[in-house]
C-alpha cells in the first residue's frame, strides 16, 4: 500500500471515503476575532448607563494588553476611535476617559493615540486648501472635524501637555483673527466658523481636568486676549429671515452669543459645567500629564486661505453652513398655557453645544439614518442626569409639575432634537443634504416613539401655520413637503377641526397664505396616495369642498377644448380625468386621431414622417370647417397624443418624447405660427391633459424643455398668466415648484445670461405694480393688512376683496425676496445691466 498515492478522498486504510466534501472552515485569526468582538464594543460606550464602568475596565485591559503588538488591531482600534469622535461627538469624553486609563498603564499606546489624532486633524487642515476636495455624503467638513479633533484633545487634558494644548487653541484663535481682518468692514465665513469651532471646545478642556489652578489661568488669559482682539460684526441680512415684517422670533448670531456663554459656563468655578458634564474623576486614575505632539501643527497662511474663506467651494454640509450669518432656529416658544422654555435657551453653552452635537451626528452619520434617530433620543444618557425632563411627557403633565415644583427641569430632548432638525430644513438659503434626509429622518424618529413624537410634530405644525403669513415664500413649500410627508406616513391624520375657522372667513379667497396652504396640502396628499378615500376621510366637511385638486375649474377645461371649434358642442361627459379627449367617440376628428396615435406607436422602418403629413392633411381637408386656429389645433392635439401616450409613468412620457422629437418637429415646421404662441400652446395643452395632476403636468413640461420645444420663458409666462381673476404662479404649489425647479436648472444663469431670472423678476414687479394700483396706494408706502376682529366668524365681501388684493402683493414680494436670496449673482449682473442700459 506504500505505493499508493494518498488523497484527501482516502482514510488512512486506503478505503475511498464517500461522505460529502464540505468546504473547510477558515480559522480567523485571534487579533480579527477580537477586534470582531471589541470594536462594536467602542462603538455603543456609554449606551448601557449601568454597564458603563465594566465596558471602560474590560475595553482598556485589552488595549493595553493588545496595543502595539498587531499593526491590524492598532489600526482597528485607531479607525474606530475616529469614526466615534467624528460621528457621535457625544461619545467623545467616553473616549477620552478609555484612552486615559489605557494611558496610566501603556504610555506608548496613550501616545500613539495622540499623535494618530494629532496627525489626521494636520490631514484635515491640508485638505482645507485642496481644490480637488472630494466631498462625501457625510462629510461635515475639515474645519468641522478639526473642531471634533481638538474637542477630543481637550478632554484628554489631565494626560497632554498643557503649553501643547494651549498653542494648539492660540494658533486657532490668531488664524482667525488674522482672517477676520482682512477686510474690517466684511464678515470673513471661515474666520467666523474657526472662531466659534474653537471656542465651543474650550469647557472640554476642564471635564476631567477641573481642579488645575494652571489650567484655569491660562484659559482666563486666552480669553481675554480672544474677546480684545477679535471684532465681531453684526450681520443683520433681511433675505436671510426666515419670516417678513414681524418675526415670532428674536433672531440671534450664534456668532454674537459664543464667548459671552463659554465665559458664564467657566464662572463661579465652572458652576454650570458641574451640572451638564456627568462627573467621573472615580473612574480616572492620575495621569503624567506630559503627553505631547511629536509634531507641532502647521496652519495655512492668510494669503493661501484667502481664496477658501468664503466657502464658495462646497467642502462639507456644516462648514457650507458659515456661507452666510448663522442664526438660531426657534420653533417651541412658551404658550399662554404653559409659562416655560422646553428648549435649553441658545443664549447659555448648554443649549449652544447640545444643539451642535446633535447637529454633527444628523450629518456626520447621514449614511444611516437609523441610527441617527436612535442617537439624538438617547443624547441625555451622555450628560448630567436631571438636565431633561421625563422623555416623552407631555406639555400639559409638564405644566402640572412645574405648578407644583418651578425648580423642575422643563426642557424636552424631544423638542431639542425635532427643532433642531428642523432649522436644517428652514434654514436659508439651503443645506447641502436632500431634504428628504431629514423628512425620512424625522419618520424615522416619530415611528420609534409615535406617542412622545407626535405631539412634538403638531405643536411644530400649528406654530408655522399661525404665522404662516409672515413665513418666506419659499419656507412655505417646505413646510408644506414635510407636513404632507408626515400626515402621508401617519395615515392621513390631522385635526383639520382646528382651522375651520379660517376656511369659513377666508376660504372663497385666492391669496390667504393659510387657504393657500390647506389647499395645497390636500392636493398633494391626494397625489401621494393612490387611495384617495384615505385623504377624504381624514377631512372634515368644511375641507372637502377641496378635494377637488384640479389646476383649473372644470367649467374652464370645458371651455379649453371647446376653444378649438365652432359649429361644434363639447359634451362636458367626454371630458374625463387623464384620458385624451380628442378621442372620445361623440368628437367628430377621433377616428383620424386615432391614426396619430397608431402613427406615434410606430417603430422603427415602420414609421415614415410622410404618413404624418398625409394625417395632418386629412385634419386639414375633413375637418378644418369645424376647427378654430388649424395651427393652434395641431400643436395642441400632438402634445396631448404624446401625452396620452406615455401616461402609464414620467419614464414612460420621456420616451415617448424622447422618439417623436424629430416628428413632432417636421410637423410644426410646416404651421404658420408664431413661436411664442405655439410654445404657451404647447405648456397649455400638456397642463390641460393633466389638469388633476399638475405636478406631473409640469414635470413633462421639463422634458418637453430638454427636448428644445419650448424654453423657460414661455413656462413662466404660462404660470403667471392672470386668468380669472388669479394668477396660479404664486399660489398653486406644482407651479411654484416648476418656476423654482426650472430656474436652478438654468443652464444660462451659470453663464451670465439673466433673461429668466429678469424675466420672472419683471412678472412679479408688474403684480405688485398692478397689486398696488388697484389698492389706491402709491409704490413708497408700505401695505400692510388692517387690524381684523378675529373673533368675527365673516367679512364683508368688499373687505375680502381688498384683504385679497394685499396677500396677493405680499405673496409676490416674498416671492421676490426668495429668488433674490437665490440668485443674487443675477441681481447684481440685472442690476449692472440696468445701470449700463
Amino acid at each position: 500500500m506504500s505505493g499508493r498515492k494518498r488523497s484527501a478522498d482516502f482514510d488512512d486504510d486506503g478505503y475511498r471515503d464517500f461522505r460529502p466534501r464540505m468546504p473547510k472552515r477558515q480559522r480567523v485569526p485571534p487579533v480579527v476575532q477580537l477586534c470582531k468582538e471589541m470594536m462594536p464594543d467602542i462603538c455603543t460606550i456609554g449606551e448601557s448607563v449601568k454597564a458603563f464602568e465594566e465596558d471602560i475596565k474590560f475595553l482598556s485591559e485589552a488595549i493595553i494588553s493588545e496595543f502595539g503588538h498587531e499593526e491590524y488591531f492598532n489600526n482597528a482600534l485607531l479607525s474606530t476611535f475616529k469614526a466615534v469622535i467624528f460621528e457621535q461627538p457625544h461619545k467623545q469624553p467616553s473616549i477620552a476617559l478609555l484612552t486615559m486609563v489605557v494611558n496610566t498603564q501603556n504610555q506608548e499606546a496613550g501616545k500613539s493615540i495622540v499623535n494618530f489624532f494629532v496627525a489626521e486633524l494636520q490631514q484635515l487642515i491640508n485638505e482645507s486648501t485642496n481644490e480637488d476636495f472630494k466631498v462625501a455624503s457625510n462629510e461635515t467638513g475639515p474645519w468641522n472635524r478639526s473642531k471634533l479633533i481638538i474637542r477630543f484633545l481637550s478632554l484628554l487634558s489631565p494626560m497632554i501637555s498643557l503649553d501643547d494644548l494651549m498653542n494648539l487653541y492660540r494658533s486657532f484663535f490668531n488664524l482667525a483673527i488674522e482672517l477676520n481682518n482682512i477686510e474690517v468692514d466684511k464678515r470673513n465665513p471661515l474666520s467666523e466658523a474657526i472662531y466659534s469651532n474653537t471656542l465651543i471646545n474650550i469647557p472640554y478642556l476642564f471635564f476631567f481636568n477641573r481642579a488645575n489652578e494652571v489650567l484655569k489661568s491660562k484659559v482666563e488669559e486666552l480669553l481675554i486676549y480672544v474677546e480684545t482682539s477679535y471684532q465681531l460684526r453684526v450681520n443683520d441680512i433681511q433675505l436671510l429671515d426666515e419670516y417678513n415684517g414681524q418675526n415670532p422670533i428674536p433672531r440671534v448670531e450664534l456668532i454674537q452669543v459664543i464667548l459671552s456663554n463659554v465665559k458664564k459656563a467657566l464662572a463661579n468655578n465652572a458652576e454650570q459645567l458641574t451640572q451638564l458634564f456627568p462627573n467621573w474623576l472615580h473612574l480616572l486614575t492620575a495621569q503624567p500629564g506630559d503627553q505631547g505632539f511629536n509634531e507641532a501643527l502647521r496652519l495655512p497662511d492668510v494669503e493661501e486661505l484667502k481664496v477658501f474663506s468664503s466657502f464658495d467651494k462646497d467642502f462639507g454640509s456644516i462648514d457650507n453652513m458659515w456661507k452666510t450669518p448663522r442664526f438660531n432656529f426657534h420653533v417651541y416658544l412658551p404658550t399662554s398655557s404653559s409659562d416655560f422654555e422646553t428648549i435649553i435657551p441658545i443664549t447659555t453653552y448648554a443649549g449652544f453645544l447640545f444643539k451642535d452635537i446633535i447637529l454633527d451626528i444628523i450629518q456626520g452619520m447621514e449614511f444611516n439614518r437609523k441610527a441617527v434617530a436612535k442617537q439624538v433620543i438617547m443624547l441625555h444618557q451622555f450628560f448630567k442626569e436631571g438636565i431633561f425632563a421625563e422623555a416623552g411627557i407631555s406639555i400639559a403633565q409638564l405644566n402640572q409639575q412645574f405648578e407644583q415644583d418651578p425648580l423642575i427641569s422643563t426642557f424636552k430632548l424631544e423638542d431639542l432634537v425635532i427643532e433642531t432638525i428642523l432649522s436644517l430644513i428652514f434654514k436659508l438659503p439651503t443645506v447641502l443634504q436632500p431634504y428628504a434626509y431629514y423628512y425620512t429622518l424625522l419618520v424615522e424618529i416619530c415611528q420609534n416613539s409615535p406617542k412622545a413624537i407626535a405631539p412634538v410634530f403638531g405643536r411644530a405644525f400649528r406654530f408655522f401655520y399661525t404665522n404662516i403669513d409672515n413665513l418666506d415664500f419659499e419656507l412655505k413649500q417646505r413646510y408644506l413637503d414635510w407636513f404632507s410627508i408626515q400626515m402621508s406616513n401617519f395615515s392621513f391624520s390631522w385635526k383639520w377641526n382646528e382651522w375651520e375657522e379660517d376656511s369659513q372667513k377666508y376660504g372663497k379667497t385666492l391669496y390667504n397664505p393659510k387657504m393657500v396652504f390647506a389647499k395645497n396640502l390636500i392636493s398633494k396628499e391626494l397625489r401621494l396616495t393612490s387611495n384617495t378615500l384615505d385623504v377624504e376621510e381624514s377631512l372634515t366637511n368644511e375641507f372637502k369642498q377641496y378635494l377637488d385638486n384640479a389646476y383649473v375649474t372644470r367649467d374652464e377645461l370645458i371651455g379649453y377644448y371647446q376653444s378649438f371649434f365652432h359649429s361644434f358642442t363639447v359634451n362636458p361627459e367626454d371630458v374625463k380625468k387623464h384620458d385624451l379627449y380628442f378621442i372620445q367617440e361623440n368628437v367628430p376628428i377621433s377616428a383620424t386621431v386615432r391614426k396619430l396615435l397608431d402613427y406615434m406607436h410606430k417603430q422603427g422602418e415602420n414609421k415614415v414622417v410622410t404618413e404624418l403629413d398625409e394625417i395632418i392633411k386629412e385634419f386639414k381637408e375633413d375637418y378644418g370647417n369645424i376647427i378654430v386656429d388649424f395651427d393652434r389645433f395641431i400643436v395642441a392635439l400632438m402634445i396631448q397624443c404624446v401625452a396620452h401616450s406615455g401616461s402609464r409613468s414620467l419614464s414612460h412620457a420621456n420616451k415617448y418624447i424622447s422618439d417623436l422629437t424629430e416628428d413632432i418637429k417636421h410637423a410644426f415646421s410646416s404651421l404658420e405660427i408664431d413661436e411664442a404662441k405655439k410654445e404657451y400652446t404647447i405648456v397649455e395643452a400638456m397642463l390641460r391633459f393633466w389638469n388633476s395632476n399638475s405636478q406631473t403636468g409640469f414635470l413633462n413640461t421639463d422634458a418637453l424643455r430638454y427636448a428644445g420645444f419650448i424654453t423657460t420663458k414661455s413656462l413662466f409666462s404660462f404660470c403667471f398668466e392672470e386668468s380669472n381673476g388669479r394668477n396660479l404662479g404664486l399660489t398653486d404649489a406644482t407651479a411654484v415648484e416648476s418656476v423654482l425647479r426650472n430656474l436652478s436648472q438654468d443652464s444660462a444663469l451659470t453663464s451670465g445670461n439673466t433673461e429668466n431670472f429678469e424675466n420672472i423678476f419683471e412678472k412679479l414687479c408688474l403684480i405688485l405694480n398692478d397689486c398696488v394700483s388697484k389698492l389706491g396706494a402709491t409704490v413708497t408706502e408700505a401695505i400692510v393688512l388692517p387690524m381684523l376682529d378675529e373673533s368675527a366668524t365673516s367679512f364683508d365681501p368688499a373687505l375680502l376683496q381688498q384683504l385679497d388684493l394685499i396677500w396677493k402683493y405680499q405673496t409676490a414680494l416674498s416671492f421676490i425676496k426668495s429668488i433674490l436670496r437665490k440668485y443674487s449673482k443675477e441681481y447684481k449682473l440685472l442690476s449692472e445691466k440696468s445701470i449700463l442700459g
